[in-house]
């Protein structure tokens, strides 16, 4: 009879464990993963605050989010390797988009109308460097632009 309890609470144990820890993909791009709000750009012209703008970066598996509610929704595949980042195969589904649009690629008619100015991005095809990556801040630059992000 004890032996048939023992086995019972094994077999318990192994259902729990099962069913509680295979629901989710695993973070692997450590501190980078998660939200981050775009909080300044920095260029040669100066310094603009974009707090309030509810400008987003988001990070998870091998795809980036770059969002503002109800404004844009942009993808983009990236490369996380030591410190750089570099994105690549930009996506979007925007609020500016028309019926008979290219309904996936961000095209450059778009990049020069300043669909992506939003961000400091004029290119599909770019490399930052990580000045900075902790649990609370991101800092990418690149060349003339310096990005500042907060953990969200």
């Amino acid at each position: 009879m004890k032996n048939r309890n023992f086995i019972i609470k094994i077999a318990l144990v192994v259902a729990l464990l099962a069913t509680t820890g295979s629901c989710d993909k695993v973070p692997i791009n450590g501190p980078l993963d998660g939200q981050w709000q775009l909080m300044s750009i920095e260029t040669p012209e100066g310094s603009r605050q974009t707090k309030t703008n509810r400008t987003y970066l988001c990070f998870q598996l091998h795809l980036s989010q770059w969002f503002r509610p109800g404004k844009s929704n942009i993808y983009a595949h990236f490369t996380h390797q030591g410190d750089s980042i570099h994105f690549y195969d930009f996506a979007h589904a925007s609020a500016q988009r028309k019926e008979g649009d290219n309904d996936e690629w961000v095209t450059p008619e778009e990049m020069a109308a300043g669909l992506m100015d939003d961000w400091g991005l004029h290119s599909t095809d770019i490399t930052y460097h990580v000045g900075e990556l902790n649990h609370s801040r991101l800092v990418l630059e690149r060349a003339d632009t310096v990005l500042t992000f907060r953990k969200f």
